[in-house]
């Protein structure tokens, strides 16, 4: 069953508020930190076990055994999964991998905590810094800074999706070794005279270092743009706490569908580009240097699991779909807004006009200068 998390003071939904970093309520306004929800629900412990103990009635438990029922039990799909919501008691549907969804029918965020058990519970989680509204105005922030973005696209109308998804990564500890033998060769020449002498001399390069990367994060959720994932980096590790799951209410979650170790042949791919790059930075005053022996090594991969904050933007503007994604804790923006039509053809024809004025006034000067 999906589970909600309730206000202390009236019952109805907590969500968590990116903007204040607390538990708030809708109906009765209050606001709670995480701590002091955890230490509202200690004290309700301890009531509780203090009642007990107190309490000496004994009551007979025991009830008749039932006669075993065998029924037919229909199929379910294998991509979706059904939770039944506790505040109005709709089924709330989601896919294989979601492991906080919204009940479609009453709205309550019905956290579905059972999915984030064993493998599937992250160890570490970075909350939202950007509510909804903010994420909104930033991204509209980020779209007028284009100068060829249609003017209407950038309007509360156009937003279909706005969704806020703590997407799953994988945060890889790795040590790279750069161990490259190259040679190089620079001529000279010093002419005296009719004679010249060149001079060629070859180099042999060594370049051997060690590198350790911290926290390098790979997404593990296949429907997720990687190259989105990427532009969106760096996130912030200060902020990094431990795993709680408050912090999913009023939002959605994923629980990873790519392991560590089937991130681990791009986790490898990207710590090879870097350490060629820091390869070439060495050897950037060599003209043309041919390596001779490539020891490069890769090793000491750890890997942490952890769920970090994206708002993800569908827009739809002349039935044509665009897709964006913002941090939601640094409000970094990524994705590929369309060309206004009309600004490209005032565009080619303000450097057309521009065009033929300098070159009749280049006319002009030239027949004056001709015939006077």
């Amino acid at each position: 069953m999906a589970d909600t998390i309730k206000c202390p003071n009236c019952s109805a939904n907590l969500v968590f508020d990116a903007d204040a970093q607390k538990m708030r309520c809708d109906w009765c306004g209050a606001m709670f930190t995480t701590k002091e929800l955890e230490d509202l629900r200690v004290d309700e412990l301890e009531e509780v076990a203090s009642s007990k103990e107190q309490s000496q009635v004994q009551t007979d438990t025991s009830v008749p055994e039932e006669e075993s029922k065998t029924e037919e039990i229909p199929q379910e799909q294998p991509d979706a999964q059904e939770y039944v919501c506790n505040s109005c008691g709709a089924v709330v549907v989601t896919d294989a991998n979601t492991s906080a969804s919204f009940c479609a029918f009453c709205g309550s965020p019905a956290l579905v905590g059972s999915k984030l058990t064993r493998e599937f519970r992250p160890s570490k989680i970075i909350p939202f810094k950007y509510g909804k509204e903010k994420a909104v105005e930033k991204f509209f922030e980020w779209c007028k800074g284009g100068r060829m973005t249609p003017l209407d696209f950038v309007s509360d109308r156009n937003i279909e999706k706005l969704t806020g998804l703590y997407v799953p990564f994988w945060l890889f500890d790795v040590d790279g070794h750069l161990d490259i033998e190259a040679t190089a060769t620079k001529s000279s020449s010093v002419t005296t005279g009719s004679k010249t002498v060149t001079t060629v001399r070859t180099y042999r390069i060594k370049r051997r270092r060690k590198y350790h990367w911290s926290r390098i994060p790979l997404d593990g959720e296949t429907k997720v743009d990687d190259l989105l994932m990427e532009a969106i980096e760096p996130f912030k590790y200060k902020d990094l706490r431990d795993y709680d799951y408050r912090y999913l209410s009023g939002f959605y979650a994923d629980v990873y569908d790519l392991d560590n170790k089937a991130l681990e042949q791009r986790l490898v791919k990207r710590i090879t580009e870097y350490i060629d790059e820091e390869y070439k930075l060495t050897v950037k005053n060599y003209p043309s240097p041919r390596i001779v022996s490539n020891k490069n090594r890769i090793g000491g991969i750890k890997a942490e699991y952890a769920l970090l904050p994206v708002w993800f933007l569908h827009y739809k503007y002349l039935n044509k779909d665009y897709y964006f994604a913002m941090n939601g804790q640094t409000g970094e923006v990524a994705g590929v807004p369309p060309v206004s039509v009309l600004k490209r053809l005032l565009l080619c024809t303000t450097v057309m006009t521009a065009v033929a004025l300098i070159v009749k006034i280049i006319a002009m000067l030239f027949l004056k200068e001709r015939f006077g």
